[in-house]
């Protein structure tokens, strides 16, 4: 039936587990009637259905549903000593490990152990008759149950070591070393309300409006255990709202835990409640003589509207928040994947959501991301807080590095594909020497690194001794075995139990009063949240203040949504929209296509009339290459009850020419010129070309190590360069290597220069080295191919200064293309004509064609930097050969040169 059948088949499995579960675990605290009313809202638990159809959890799920089967099954035990039911129990409770572990061991303490103080207070109760008891009773019927209880705890810890011994053993042997990381659950849901909406007000859901119901029945005598394992795991689910769970778990539990399922749990413990509540509310209802029937039957058709619609609107959850890109037809990446072995690599996926899971799974490629944190190896995502790469821009700059790591050296991982479904990271993937190949047909973008090495042939693998291979297939086979045995073998005695009896001393529904009050509590509940509701509507509306109208217009553009950022500027003065669209399509560079909003800073909003504003506006962007922040100058006008953004004035600059030509030179790298499915042919191989790295030195700038240096290609061919450099301690011993990322041109046409620097602070903070090394002397290794890329050539400057730290001047495009993101390159050199240190600016606008941007930058990062080595030639390897074998050095070193220069006291800067 395939993956996805199977999914679904085992989803409704797994819902009539649960819902089997439910019944037969609200029998023990309820009568029949209430239990199937808690199996009736069960169906629609938004708890329940986010855990569904919003995160997957279908491990989780499947191990609730198998838990909540097996409690009924210990307390029975408890109560007849019964040994079928033991085993019973057990099985269910070893088939929940299987499924998920983490269940079981947090179940036995919040589920079990109240299942158990139940079954003992029913016996001293039984004893008892109608009388009612005492804690000296509940003591001694305890110490009669003792052995039982231990008898019980001891099997099922046994069972779940035996189950789960496999991962226990490796999880032990090779321990996890993962940094936390940042969960929404963990949050204060005052501070942030998308997380508290998401893990506490979307679980809890209507069972919001019973809450004094529940907390007033769970707290009596005979629901006491169960109502200190709710009172708990309700704390517990506040997250970081209070301190409580940060105390009760500890700082290590806190931070690793997803404390999302405390609440999950509370709300299934609280179903069996919620059905006495609904039961005794229809029963008021149906009373003639209940005083303010008509408020009963308000609340009875408010809470079963309200439940259907919050179990509907959880299902269709990302229909009205975008949580996940749109789908992605995968066929043409398997595709891709399949065509000339490119599964031999490793690849990499940005931007695609859970479905990345889903292409893993129809693919026999490898990747470099995944989901399930615990098995993370690669120190590169072990020491970030990072959940997933493919998501690195939402992580902030923990996100980015962690990714930067991977397009630096991607030879480490044999990672040669990356597949884009955002172009955010296209700025980055570039200025990393990462080549877009082509689109595919659902719109996925191929990225390319060339001169990546396939996998090897044998990949490593962990030696797993195979009895644990063993127990691994086969205990969760015979745990499943099992518990059909023992239902098909006592089907009648393990379901015989009842439930409370409505009239039984051991059942007492709430009171007129208490139905009152709770009544009372929803209404209140109710008129707040549609208070708060239309509060917020109306604090928040795009054109009721200045600052509002600010906000929504800069939202408007970040999503690019055109028409309400075109709906947001004064009617009156506006042009036309075919006009807008016009001036919006010559607005080019990083910030207009490839930034996400980060935020906004109102910082002079001041009056010029009544209806007429000024506003000085800072906006913070952050891109996959820097964050920036941009200055805008507005005017508001107000009409009606309502404000408006007067237009501001395009660009009044006219290129000169009607017409520009430029001759280029064109060029094309066939690959394989004869058709076959085999490999690469020998004679189709071109020589790598000559690359001269014709200085180099290592620098220390703020406690930061750096190599610093020039190439030049001295061939004929255009060349691909990649650079790599080594730091070594005064023994010759290895500490660190690490390639660069965006500070050199990768792209080299014949005899072009570059300046390039290698950052080792990104390498150095995931080894945790950074207080225990003394480098003293590097080793650079550089790798070439030919490429057929065509670098834009046609800019220039103009009107550079240099002054007090200060350079500014005009970015000149006198080409034929739009250049989108330009990058300039200022290198510091001594008084002897070296390099020492290199920064880099990316202009947040693009140019078009035959015009110019100013630009300026502050820096005196270069007074600080001191040198430490001096590269010598034996130093140097080009495609593995040492420099001391280039018959090129000596010419590349005599044509040197830099673009412009300005002297300074301390050092002269260059521009490229």
């Amino acid at each position: 039936i395939g993956l996805k059948g199977g999914l679904i088949l085992w989803s409704v499995i797994a819902m009539l587990l649960f819902l089997r579960g439910v019944y037969e675990f609200s029998k023990l605290w309820v009568d029949q009637e209430s239990a199937g009313w808690a199996v009736i809202l069960a169906v629609f638990s938004t708890s329940f259905t986010e855990a569904m159809h919003i995160f997957g959890q279908l491990p989780s799920i499947t191990g609730i549903a198998l838990l909540l089967n097996a409690c009924p099954e210990l307390y029975k035990w408890i109560r007849s000593r019964k040994s079928s039911h033991l085993i019973f129990g057990l099985a269910l409770l070893a088939l929940t490990s299987c499924t998920h572990h983490v269940t079981t061991i947090f179940g036995l303490v919040f589920f079990i152990f109240p299942v158990l103080g139940l079954a003992v207070i029913d016996n001293a109760q039984e004893k008892k008759i109608n009388r009612i008891i005492h804690i000296r009773d509940f003591l001694a019927e305890t110490w009669k149950s003792i052995p039982r209880v231990i008898l019980l705890s001891i099997s099922i810890v046994v069972l779940t070591i035996i189950v789960i011994f496999p991962y226990w053993y490796w999880s032990k042997s090779d321990p996890i070393t993962q940094v936390p990381i940042p969960h929404g659950s963990r949050d204060s849901f005052i501070e942030v309300l998308s997380s508290g909406l998401v893990f506490f007000v979307i679980p809890w859901g209507m069972m919001l409006f019973f809450l004094p119901f529940l907390f007033f029945t769970i707290w009596k005598k005979r629901n006491i255990f169960i109502g200190i394992s709710i009172s708990l795991l309700f704390v517990l689910g506040t997250g970081g709202t209070t301190p409580v769970p940060r105390l009760m778990l500890g700082e290590n539990a806190f931070n690793i835990l997803t404390l999302d399922r405390f609440t999950y749990w509370a709300t299934i413990l609280s179903l069996p409640f919620w059905g006495l509540f609904m039961a005794h509310l229809l029963k008021i209802i149906k009373n003639k003589l209940t005083p303010y029937r008509n408020l009963y039957r308000f609340i009875l058709g408010f809470i079963f509207t309200g439940t259907i619609i919050c179990c509907i609107l959880t299902t269709n959850f990302r229909y009205f928040v975008n949580t996940q890109p749109d789908k992605i037809d995968i066929d043409p990446i398997v595709s891709f994947l399949n065509v000339d072995q490119h599964y031999k690599w490793r690849y990499l996926t940005l931007g695609f959501g859970d479905q990345m899971a889903w292409l893993s799974a129809n693919t026999n490629a490898l990747s470099v991301d995944g989901n399930y944190h615990s098995v993370r190896r690669l120190s590169e995502m072990t020491s970030r807080a990072v959940e997933r790469l493919e998501n690195a821009k939402y992580l902030g700059d923990e996100g980015l590095e962690a990714l930067r790591q991977f397009l630096t050296l991607p030879e480490k991982f044999n990672l040669k594909y990356i597949f884009s479904n955002d172009k955010f990271y296209d700025p980055l993937l570039f200025y990393s020497g990462w080549m877009k190949v082509q689109q595919l047909d659902n719109n996925i973008i191929i990225w390319e690194r060339p001169d990546v090495n396939k996998l090897p042939i044998v990949l490593p693998e962990k030696n797993i001794p195979g009895y644990q291979k063993m127990m691994w297939g086969l205990i969760p086979v015979s745990c499943f075995f099992l518990c059909l045995f023992v239902l098909l073998f006592n089907r009648r005695s393990l379901l015989s139990y009842k439930g409370v009896p409505e009239k039984s001393p051991l059942f007492k529904a709430g009171s007129y009063t208490l139905m009152f009050m709770n009544g009372l509590w929803a209404i209140i509940l109710a008129i707040v949240i549609l208070a708060s509701g239309l509060i917020y509507y109306y604090n928040n509306d795009d054109r009721t203040s200045p600052e509002n109208l600010v906000n929504a217009y800069f939202n408007a553009l970040d999503y690019k949504d055109f028409q309400k950022a075109y709906a947001l500027i004064d009617p009156d003065q506006r042009p036309d929209w075919d006009e807008y669209q016009v001036q919006l399509s010559l607005q080019t560079g990083i910030l207009s296509s490839y930034a996400k909003l980060k935020n906004i800073d109102i910082r002079d909003l001041h009056p010029i009339s009544k209806d007429r504003y000024k506003a000085s506006i800072n906006a913070e962007w952050t891109t996959s290459l820097m964050e920036y922040n941009s200055e805008h100058d507005l005017e508001l006008i107000k009409k009606g009850l309502f404000w408006y953004l007067v237009p501001m004035q395009p660009e009044p600059y006219i290129p000169p020419d009607k017409l520009t030509s430029i001759p280029v030179i064109d060029r094309h790298k066939h690959g394989k010129r004869k058709l076959n499915t085999s490999r690469l042919l020998h004679e189709d191989i071109i020589d790598r070309p000559e690359v001269v790295i014709s200085q180099a030195r290592l620098v220390k700038h703020e406690d930061n190590y750096f190599i610093i240096g020039e190439a030049i290609n001295v061939d004929n061919d255009p060349a691909f360069l990649v650079l790599e450099g080594v730091l070594y301690d005064s023994s010759g011993q290895e500490i660190i290597r690490h390639g660069t990322t965006d500070m050199l041109n990768h792209h080299l046409a014949p005899w072009q220069k570059t300046n390039f620097r290698i950052d080792f602070a990104p390498a150095l903070k995931t080894k945790e080295l950074f207080d225990s090394i003394a480098p003293a002397s590097i080793e650079i290794f550089a790798r070439t191919t030919v490429t057929d890329f065509q670098g834009y050539m046609a800019t220039g400057y103009s009107n550079v200064e240099y002054e007090s730290g200060q350079i500014s001047g005009e970015f000149h495009n006198y080409g034929t293309e739009v250049v989108l993101i330009p990058q300039v390159q200022l290198g510091y050199y001594n008084d002897k004509d070296e390099l020492f240190w290199l920064e880099k600016i990316y202009l947040p606008e693009g140019v078009l064609q035959q015009r110019s941007k100013a630009f300026k930058h502050h820096s005196d990062q270069y007074h600080s930097v001191s040198v430490l080595y001096d590269a010598m030639l034996k130093d140097l390897y080009v495609n593995g050969k040492n420099m001391n074998e280039s018959l090129y050095y000596r010419r590349a070193k005599q044509e040197q040169k830099r673009s412009l220069y300005y002297d300074d006291k301390d050092a002269s800067v260059g521009i490229e």
